[in-house]
């Protein structure tokens, strides 16, 4: 065969290759394939998506399976709403209890294992708000340890499998001022969001109070910033997040509506835990952090950083 014959037949197969094979495009790469996309890509094993990647991953702000509680990002979208109030108290004061009325037996727990935020605007409390609550599954105690146990066991709440129980505010409305002083500001109001327990999420509405306090040296005291302390109360449903128990023991001992009571302070200023040595901070931390989705130069920052050509 001489070198013309050869060339043709490489030719011939190239073209051929070009009409079976599909064009891998910029886009399709990125949509599909591209493992620092965090609404693409292998969620699975994306170490850089901060909504999944490995369960233990540090750099994951959405959590993952760990027990403790861990400090949510603040969505910045949310944060241009108004002051973002940070619930993280390191002498654990903003606690949530819960409590069951069944005729065999009544049952009050608690956790003060709470983290998240609120953003609130007090120079405009009717602009609404956002926020975000999360408490590890695994630190709701009841005061009997065998009775934890079970609560946390696969019949129950499944802290193995489910390691966080979330509440995403995604509206505040009826905002009504209840009382104003030169120290304080009280106001009552309808909160909604998206309720996740048990692997499930529910909407859930309730009424709320919540005080806004102007720092100053009587507020220091407690802690720095400005402050907003908030409660609240609602009803809960078992059977609708899945939560089944033992047979016959919803209804006898344990009430399938459950009282919640939440009880928290939030300041302005930022925990020390997401200042700018925190390397698990999705918005600050080290600036090699390779898992800060918010890091101008990191190639998975899914608001900027470098581009993908094409």
């Amino acid at each position: 065969m001489g070198k013309k014959t050869i060339l043709v037949s490489l030719a011939i197969a190239a073209l051929a290759l070009s009409v079976t094979l599909p064009v891998l495009t910029t886009q399709s790469v990125e949509a599909a394939d591209n493992p620092c996309n965090p609404c693409g890509g292998k969620k699975a094993e994306n170490p850089c998506n901060p909504c999944g990647g490995k369960a233990m991953n540090p750099c994951n702000p959405c959590g993952g399976k760990g027990k403790a509680a861990v400090m949510p990002a603040v969505n910045p979208c949310h944060a241009k709403m108004g002051t973002v109030f940070y619930i993280s108290d390191p002498m654990a004061r903003n606690t949530i209890s819960f409590s069951s009325r069944a005729p065999l037996e009544d049952i009050i727990g608690t956790t003060n294992q709470v983290q998240g935020y609120i953003v609130f605007d007090p120079k405009n409390p009717k602009n609404g708000g956002h926020g975000k609550l999360v408490v590890p599954t695994s630190s709701l105690k009841t005061g009997i340890p065998l009775r934890d146990e079970h609560l946390a066991s696969k019949d129950w709440l499944d802290a193995g499998q489910y390691g966080q129980i979330v509440f995403d505010i995604d509206s505040v409305k009826a905002v009504k001022l209840v009382k104003k002083t030169p120290e304080f500001q009280t106001y009552e109001l309808q909160v909604g969001g998206s309720f996740t327990l048990h692997g499930k999420t529910q909407r859930i509405e309730f009424t709320a109070r919540i005080t806004y306090l102007k720092e100053s040296d009587k507020t220091r005291q407690k802690m720095p910033g400005d402050l907003l302390a908030g409660r609240a109360e609602f009803d809960l449903s078992l059977r609708q997040f899945g939560v089944s128990g033992f047979d016959g023991v919803i209804g006898s001992k344990v009430s399938d509506s459950i009282r919640v009571e939440v009880s928290f302070i939030g300041t302005s200023k930022k925990p020390a835990a997401m200042t700018a040595g925190n390397p698990c901070n999705p918005c600050g931390g080290k600036a090699k952090n390779p898992c800060n989705p918010c890091n101008p130069c990191n190639p998975c920052n899914p608001c900027g950083g470098k581009k993908s050509k094409g």
